[in-house]
């Protein structure tokens, strides 16, 4: 009996002494894809992170962009926004809206434009003096008019009437009478009037068009800065969904050769092959995640005969080497943003031209509400044989409305409509306030969420590399290994979206402040 446990203990310790024998002669020759020792484990994951993309990623460059592998140099954020300053069909349009209110503008300066009028009659009627004789006349008139902007006219005139001249006419002597005069009012349209007004609200109406260019480039490059990041972001995941399907074939080409000579079981085979599989799907999600973001930047992207550029392909991508790590906005900048959003945003350049407008109907409605006192001089000279030398024409028209109603009511309504605008400037405001500081609260939380990520992403790889370690000793298994490989990429996918968040709320705040 002795005898025999003295030979099972011999027996167990050559197994294990056999064992380890066959481990060493394993570890010596390695198949492919099968990680034998530290230093092999951490050159394949620094590749592997090199691989899946930037950390971190950032679009604050700190140098001049290299080409990509195609040759072409990546598309910058700036770049794209000059492409929509240049192409871009909706802005083109706008800037056409721009010219349709100068041309609006030339329409009202139009009514102060001088005007040359010329008259000749020709009468042949039955004279007032002698019943029944014909009486023959003839006239001929000349007048230009000029009226200014504080409302005064001026005119200058020539007359010839010959001949039997009938009433409201006058006899003029044979080389014509020839007058100038004006017309002043005193009181109601002097300086503010509805020629004058309507002309001033032109100019207006121009600096509302600037406003609104100004308006529908916030608008697109906001849009376009959304796009890009996602791009890069798309971009990136797909590197992440490469690495990881190229890592899961090579170790099922190798875990298939081990199997085929004994050392694996076959499940293990079935295991890895699985996993190509399931990389292989979400290979073709990130390929389509992609496509989509490549079509939603490509909207931003135009051609100068006005179509769509082809969607920007992978090589066009930032260059990973040349980015930043994401930084904390202080309350300092947070002030300094607020002021400049409030000093520069079109929407309260747009109240405060609102106003002025309204503010021109206030003053020609309370204008209106004056009595009508003209006055007007005519001095002239009758010259040529019949003529009597100097003449003079002057008068005064006087009118006064018995009620006002009518001013009274567009006082009304040009005061509630600046109340109005008063309430609604406000709201901007506060809207404007809101908005720096809630994209700064998403500054800072993305800033937060970088550095826990990143924390998370290096203790992922730290994991992954200890569960290869003890996969190679035997204590571990396949399906761990997979694991510890899908989190990492997890994580390094969760840094690239946070990375692809903070850049958007960074380029919200330069756009909300104006800056670009």
């Amino acid at each position: 009996m002795t005898s025999k446990l003295w030979f099972g203990a011999v027996a167990w310790l050559g197994i294990w002494l056999g064992g380890g024998c066959a481990s060493a002669a394993w570890a010596q020759a390695p198949l492919p894809g099968i990680v034998v020792s530290p230093t092999e484990d951490e050159r394949r994951l620094a590749a592997a992170v090199a691989h899946a993309g930037p950390d971190p990623q950032s679009g604050r460059r700190t140098g001049a962009p290299t080409p990509g592998p195609g040759g072409a140099p990546p598309l910058l954020l700036e770049r794209v926004f000059q492409i929509i300053e240049n192409q871009h069909p909706k802005l083109r349009g706008s800037v056409i809206e721009r010219r349709v209110a100068t041309a609006k503008r030339i329409e009202k300066q139009g009514a102060f434009d001088p005007i040359l009028s010329i008259s000749t009659d020709y009468l042949r009627y039955n004279s007032a003096s002698k019943r029944g004789k014909v009486s023959e006349a003839f006239g001929i008139g000349t007048e230009v008019n000029f009226l200014t902007r504080s409302g005064i006219k001026f005119f200058a005139s020539s007359n010839l009437n010959l001949g039997a001249t009938k009433s409201p006419l006058s006899a003029t002597g044979d080389f014509g009478t020839y007058e100038f005069g004006l017309k002043v009012p005193l009181f109601r349209d002097f300086r503010i009037n509805e020629k004058s007004v309507g002309e001033r609200q032109a100019f207006l109406g121009e600096s509302q068009a600037d406003i609104a260019v100004v308006q529908t480039r916030l608008e697109l490059f906001r849009k376009a800065a959304d796009d890009y990041w996602d791009w890069v972001a798309a971009k990136r995941r797909l590197d992440v969904a490469r690495n990881l399907l190229k890592l899961a074939e090579i170790r099922n080409d190798a875990i298939r050769q081990r199997t085929v000579v004994g050392d694996l079981p076959p499940i293990d085979a079935v295991e890895a092959e699985q996993e190509v599989q399931r990389r292989q799907a979400a290979l073709a999600k990130a390929e389509r995640d992609f496509q989509k973001a490549q079509f939603k930047l490509s909207l931003s992207l135009w051609l100068d005969d006005v179509t769509t550029q082809p969607p920007p392909d992978e090589g066009s991508v930032l260059d990973v080497s040349l980015q930043l790590e994401p930084t904390e906005i202080t309350a300092a900048e947070i002030n300094d943003a607020i002021a400049l959003a409030l000093q520069r945003r079109p929407e309260l350049q747009a109240i405060a031209v609102l106003k002025d407008t309204v503010r021109l109907d206030l003053e020609l409605a309370r204008n209106q509400r004056r009595p009508i006192l003209d006055l007007a001089l005519v001095p002239g000279r009758d010259a040529g044989p019949g003529g009597i030398g100097t003449t003079l024409k002057a008068g005064v028209i006087f009118e006064l409305p018995l009620r006002q109603r009518t001013a009274d009511g567009r006082i009304a309504q040009a005061q509630l409509k600046l109340q109005k605008l008063d309430l609604e400037e406000r709201t901007l405001r506060q809207q404007i306030m809101t908005e720096i500081y809630d994209t700064a609260s998403a500054i800072n939380t993305a800033w937060q969420r970088y550095l826990a990520t990143k924390r998370e992403l290096e203790a992922a790889i730290v994991l992954e590399r200890g569960e290869n370690q003890r996969f190679m000793l035997g204590d571990s298994s396949l399906f761990l290994v997979n694991q510890r490989e899908r989190a990492t990429a997890e994580a390094r996918n969760k840094l690239i979206d946070v990375q692809a968040e903070y850049e958007q709320a960074r380029a919200a705040l330069r756009l909300a402040t104006m800056q670009f």
